[in-house]
């Protein structure tokens, strides 16, 4: 096997102790970690096991014996070598590579990305120049970082040029096209399919829970504002998931634990699927919210005896979705760009006299997957090294 190319400080073991379904390492730190057998010829770096130019695994998991043990470990200057009691080939790994990804650690308060917020972010909205991000990949990353920790972002200058929006998102990853627009023009039309397309006030909520996976970023882009009102809210549903844990655990278990029917559809595209309003993380963070009123199906899916404590649930979390303290108010100025996370963060709009002026907005959805592999590439944390 030739030397992989990962670029980790090095880490020396000076010995290793055999046991029936694992063998433990000793650091030359006084350290000490355990893997399993399965693990390690899992995750072989042998040319037999493990291709080096893809950095892809080429055997199969299914192929591991359960009652693999090791023959022999011999320890060098800066690998280890295995010997397997089935007569396979031996396996070989870097002892740095070992270090940086044992899994036999204690568990520690995990450490959430979200950065929760409530209505004071409106003086603290983190920002960045538009030119500055489509000019330098190193900008791009620190604010797609921000991002991923605050759920929404802006971005300010940016031309009024049409479809704007959709070169920032070719840019950085892909437009994720949906059913109804690539490039949506959100502004008062004569014939609306939602009520997004009017000059209404629109109640919180997240975009395309028809969708079995909605998109879970969208890219908002202020072309025009000259009508009075139209101010965008903005609530950060990690946080309020958060307060829903703590002061009504019961109702969260029931958000959570039952299927909802969600419909969007116009006389071209109807979406429809079937899940949970609230789905959390291994962690209990939220992952995804579906929250739209106007969406929400007959009640079909629920058991008969809960329906009751459904409503209740719902209520509970519209009390806080809806609380004061926890809705931001922005109105968007021309050359503004709001990224949004849609499985986390609610938005809404205030109504507005469009008698006065025109009230212009394009949009388009993108995956957070994208952006994220965008910055790990950039920051150096890309797969292929």
């Amino acid at each position: 096997m030739s030397k992989h190319d990962f670029n980790f400080a090095t880490d020396k073991a000076v010995s290793a102790e055999s046991h029936d379904e694992y063998l433990s390492l000793y650091w030359q730190d006084g350290g000490v970690s355990r893997f399993h057998y399965q693990w390690l010829r899992d995750n072989c770096r042998s040319v037999e096991r493990f291709d080096p130019a893809t950095q892809e695994r080429k055997a199969l998991t299914e192929t591991i014996p359960g009652d693999l043990r090791s023959n022999a470990i011999r320890i060098g200057e800066d690998d280890i070598r295995i010997t397997w009691s089935d007569g396979a080939a031996d396996s070989h790994f870097y002892a740095t590579w070992l270090k940086n990804n044992a899994y036999d650690v204690t568990a520690g308060p995990s450490q959430s990305r979200q950065h929760q917020w409530g209505s004071e972010y409106a003086s603290s909205l983190q920002s960045f120049g538009y030119k500055d991000v489509m000019a330098d990949d190193v900008i791009a990353a620190t604010m797609v970082d921000a991002f991923e920790k605050w759920g929404l972002i802006r971005l300010t200058g940016a031309p009024t040029d049409d479809r704007e929006v959709e070169r920032f998102a070719d840019r950085l990853a892909y437009v994720r096209e949906i059913a109804f627009d690539r490039v949506a023009n959100i502004k008062v039309s004569v014939d609306p399919y939602t009520l997004g397309f009017t000059n209404s006030s629109l109640p919180m909520h997240t975009d395309c829970s028809g969708y079995s996976w909605p998109p879970n970023v969208m890219v908002f882009h202020c072309i025009q504002n000259e009508v009075a009102g139209g101010a965008s809210q903005y609530v950060d549903g990690a946080k309020v998931i958060a307060q829903l844990r703590k002061s009504n655990p019961d109702a969260l278990r029931i958000l959570t634990e039952h299927d909802v029917e969600f419909r969007l559809w116009s006389k071209q595209a109807d979406t429809l699927s079937q899940y949970p309003p609230v789905m959390l993380d291994q962690a209990g963070d939220l992952a995804l919210l579906r929250y739209a009123n106007w969406t929400v199906q007959p009640l079909k899916t629920v058991p008969f005896d809960t329906v009751p404590r459904w409503y209740d649930a719902w209520r509970a979390l519209a009390e806080l979705v809806n609380a004061p303290e926890n809705r931001l108010s922005h109105r968007c100025e021309p050359g503004e760009m709001l990224l949004i996370n849609n499985h986390r963060v609610l938005h809404g709009r205030d109504a507005f006299d469009d008698g006065e002026g025109i009230r212009h907005f394009q949009q388009v959805y993108m995956e957070l997957d994208d952006l994220s592999g965008f910055r790990r590439i950039v920051q150096g944390e890309g797969g292929v090294k």
